[in-house]
């Protein structure tokens, strides 16, 4: 496995998120369980010169996933 050094990154410039709506996922299981899970955006960078092939602004985005499980009841 390689190793990707945070040096050979390409530059990037911290993008400030002004609005968020993080809603739940909901999934019931078989069971009766309800898993619910919930993306948590921690921040996001625009890769500086980068871009689609569509001109579109290349991001990097990091997160992290808030989990919850509700037991069947009954």
């Amino acid at each position: 496995m390689n190793d990707i050094s945070v040096n050979v990154l390409p530059p990037q410039t911290e993008v400030d998120v002004v609005e968020a709506k993080e809603a739940w996922s909901e999934y019931r299981l078989a069971d009766g369980t309800v898993l619910r899970i919930k993306p948590i955006m921690i921040g996001v960078s625009r890769i500086n010169g980068s871009e689609t092939v569509d001109s579109e602004p290349v991001y990097n985005m990091r997160s992290t996933l808030v989990t919850d499980v509700r037991r069947a009841t009954g």
